[in-house]
């Protein structure tokens, strides 16, 4: 239930990083520079929760068998 739910967190946190991104600026500004860093940090946690979730479920298939 825990992985779900900062699965559900990192994917508001990656909203809200989008939001606050303007793409009429240069992509290195100072601005874009904080939602870049959180928009790469929410990715690599999502990524992360969806390899922990897929793992778990593999194992549980070996270990029915």
């Amino acid at each position: 239930m825990l992985k779900y739910f900062g699965l559900i967190i990192s994917i508001v946190i990656l909203i809200i990083n989008l939001v606050y991104f303007d793409f009429n600026e240069s992509l290195f500004s100072e601005d874009n520079k904080v939602a870049i860093i959180g928009i790469i940090g929410s990715l690599c946690a999502l990524v992360l929760i969806l390899i922990l979730i897929v793992s778990e479920k593999i194992n549980s298939k070996i270990k029915g068998l």
